[in-house]
């Protein structure tokens, strides 16, 4: 789904509460709406992402995190350990989007990837963790900000259902 036609569904839903607006009202709230979440991203407000079709997006240094997301998780005003834990959580939200879905054995790593990132992003964050559960779900709608990403990651998940994972121990930060 293009940027715009996400736009026009988003007003067409606003529109549907407030009831007789007209499809030429809709199209020009669509225009205000994208107009203004530029704006947005041009003044850093909220994080100019990567809206392609490519289920990876751009990773130009092949870190395994995408460019967008690096840059966003760079500009946090967090500490180098939190910034490492959401570089390690982004890391594994990618293997998500990207891990064969009829492969149990790679599905189980990419969990376990998972659980390490998240247990040691809540230990970066201590003692609020609350703050480190909502970088933690940010990153994870950032990385599905398109549909085909979102369809991605609902498959991962659902690939996942009734599987049994226990939790990590220890420190669980990647070196």
């Amino acid at each position: 789904m293009t940027r715009a036609a996400v736009m026009q569904a988003c007003a067409v839903l606003l529109c549907a509460c407030g009831g007789g607006t007209t499809p030429g009202a809709i199209t020009a709230q669509a225009s205000d709406l994208t107009a203004k979440i530029q704006a947005l991203e041009q003044s850093g407000t909220i994080p100019a992402l990567d809206r392609s079709n490519e289920i990876k997006g751009p990773d130009t240094n092949n870190n395994g995190v995408r460019d967008d997301i690096e840059a966003y998780i760079t500009a946090l005003p967090i500490t180098p350990s939190q910034k490492a834990g959401a570089m390690q959580t982004a890391r594994a939200q990618q293997q998500t989007l990207t891990v064969d879905l009829r492969d149990a054995a790679a599905l189980n790593r990419v969990e376990n990837m998972g659980a390490r990132a998240t247990r040691c992003v809540a230990d970066s964050f201590m003692p609020i963790r609350e703050d480190g559960y909502n970088l933690l779900r940010k990153i994870e709608a950032i990385t599905a900000n398109t549909r085909e990403r979102a369809q991605q990651y609902l498959a991962y998940n659902r690939a996942l259902s009734g599987g049994v994972f226990s939790a990590p121990r220890g420190n669980t930060c990647d070196p």
